[in-house]
């Protein structure tokens, strides 16, 4: 039997930038980067965007009220053979009012323009995937999309 994880990651976008965390010391990943989020509470099982909420104004001060635009927008799973991640990111857009730190305690932050190329980043391999889509695709539309990575490394889709 393998265990089971649940993550939530935000894209944060303000006008034509995604903010992302170099993650540093995690239990689940190596150093990387990633979107702005971590494990969902026990309460939270039936409300992932209530998880991602708090995650961001825990890792980087913003509350819910300085973003808009919260959209459930991949919902990942991964096999790493000793478990399964299930990962539900969303995106959402940051009001320009708002200021971000370069770092917190998760690790540093950096602002990326949409044209970035996540193959040139370190990432874990789903969220290389949802990234990748949602910069060439998803950010088009309001589509949810499911994406599974098996215990190989394989991808079996976005769907």
């Amino acid at each position: 039997m393998r265990s089971s994880r649940l993550m939530t990651s935000l894209f944060l976008v303000r006008r034509d930038r995604v903010l992302l965390l170099y993650r540093r010391g995690s239990r689940a990943i190596t150093d990387s980067w990633v979107g702005i989020g971590g494990h969902l509470e026990p309460a939270e099982m039936d409300d992932p965007a209530a998880g991602v909420v708090r995650e961001v104004e825990e890792e980087i001060g913003v509350v819910a009220d300085q973003i808009s635009g919260l959209a459930l927008r991949y919902v990942a799973l991964r096999d790493t053979g000793d478990e399964l991640r299930h990962t539900y990111y969303f995106t959402a857009v940051l009001r320009d009012d708002v200021l971000v730190p370069s770092s917190c305690a998760e690790g540093d932050l950096k602002w990326f323009d949409l044209t970035l190329d996540p193959a040139a980043l370190e990432m874990p391999p789903t969220a290389a995937v949802a990234l990748a889509h949602w910069l060439t695709v998803g950010r088009h539309d309001d589509s949810l999309r499911f994406l599974t990575i098996d215990a190989g490394g394989q991808l079996v889709g976005p769907g």
